[in-house]
């Protein structure tokens, strides 16, 4: 609980009421920052790689959900010239549902990386309905943790560890970031299956609601962050 408010002031603090008739898109003032691994016309996911002392230019965000993948000290400037700074630390995650306008800089003497899911299209999204006894984290919550939810989005930290399997469920229309990765077993609704790698820093994306069982057939924990629409 404490880190779900925690979550809001941190949003609250990185955004900004300012307009813009034009966005400044981070990638384009910031390229060294700011790494877009997929984007399509609903989500752009981006890698933010903040080296120390090191910051961005001002620039525009679409609503957005973050998760810290190596958290350190960070300073926000807003248009207006105010200054706040925020500790966020590994696995902290948070949620912004208002287009902002900021730029940031690590202030501190670690490396901070952070994965954004932007969600360009969420007010018209049309958003799927899936069975709510079949959601990941009801029937399987040792594996999933809800990280933050409302009425369009949720948010999940999944940990997967070794020879270690979920039970059939149930996603919404999804992005996903590999934060790590290894070797599983899908298992589709009819018994069939089928086995995948994926690396470090893989990301997915699906529009359709999709029913399956995961199991981690490697040798090492693998974790993901996804973000659902509901």
């Amino acid at each position: 609980m404490l880190n779900f408010f925690y979550s809001l002031i941190l949003a609250t603090i990185f955004s900004c009421t300012g307009g813009s008739s034009k966005m400044l898109l981070p990638e384009k003032v910031s390229p060294d920052i700011y790494d877009i691994l997929l984007e399509n016309e609903d989500v752009k996911i981006l890698k933010v790689s903040f080296p120390p002392g090191v910051g961005d230019n001002m620039h525009d965000h679409y609503p957005f959900s973050f998760y810290v993948i190596d958290g350190g000290k960070l300073q926000v400037t807003l248009p207006d010239g105010k200054v706040n700074e925020m500790e966020a630390g590994d696995g902290f995650s948070g949620h912004n549902e208002k287009g902002v306008r900021h730029k940031v800089k690590n202030v501190g003497e670690e490396a901070v990386n952070i994965i954004l899911v932007e969600h360009k299209n969420l007010e018209s999204e049309k958003l799927l309905e899936i069975q709510k006894s079949l959601a990941p984290e009801n029937v399987s919550p040792e594996i999933y943790r809800v990280l933050f939810e409302n009425d369009k989005i949720k948010a999940v930290e999944a940990t997967f560890p070794a020879g270690k399997s979920d039970l059939m469920h149930e996603h919404g229309a999804y992005a996903a970031y590999i934060i790590k990765g290894g070797k599983v077993q899908m298992i589709n609704p009819d018994g069939s299956s089928v086995e995948r790698n994926f690396p470090d820093g893989a990301t997915a994306y699906s529009s359709n609601v999709q029913r399956h069982q995961v199991k981690n057939i490697g040798d090492s924990d693998i974790m993901v962050f996804m973000v659902e629409y509901k």
